[in-house]
């Protein structure tokens, strides 16, 4: 059989921003979801089911944007304020329908399957959020403020954040307080 499809694609950048975020953890989720639902009674003929396949990378870091730098060349300190908690950066998911089935007298509508879309979604979203990632996040800080610790002592500068010092403690470096 011949193939007669043809494509036509317009592709529109709609916005173009500037961000400043630094991931720090990722986690890759595969999820398996059943979806089941049914108009009037459960009976074929009526009932809708549904496998959905999602596979997911979570990143986790911190939102750079509200973070304030200042520097006093006299003292040889940089001071970071506001420096973020660790949240979710983004999520990019791979969603298959897998098993769509439907009745004779229902079928999946358009906002059924985005529906669908955004609660594979979300519960990965909650699921990153009482897994590690978190946590791992805030303890991959330390090792981001090495760096920056680091760099600005080979330079002959102190840094302080949020009102505290950063000292080197045990190979590593912490806030003083």
């Amino acid at each position: 059989k011949k193939d007669n499809s043809t494509v036509n694609s317009t592709i529109v950048v709609e916005r173009i921003q500037k961000v400043m975020k630094l991931v720090t953890v990722e986690g890759n989720y595969a999820e398996l979801m059943n979806y089941h639902d049914f108009n009037y009674i459960d009976f074929p003929g009526f009932r809708k089911d549904a496998l959905v396949k999602v596979n997911a990378k979570v990143s986790v870091g911190y939102n750079l944007e509200n973070m304030k730098i200042s520097t006093d060349e006299k003292t040889k300190t940089i001071t970071i304020s506001a420096f973020p908690k660790p949240d979710i950066i983004s999520i990019d998911t791979d969603i298959k329908f897998e098993n769509l089935s439907s009745g004779i007298f229902t079928n999946f509508s358009e906002a059924e399957l985005s529906k669908l879309n955004q609660l594979a979604k979300e519960k990965i979203r909650q699921k990153a959020l009482n897994a590690e990632l978190i946590k791992q996040a805030e303890e991959q800080k330390k090792d981001v403020l090495d760096l920056i610790f680091y760099m600005a002592k080979q330079n002959g500068y102190k840094i302080v954040i949020d009102g505290n010092e950063l000292l080197p403690i045990n190979n590593s470096v912490a806030i003083h307080q």
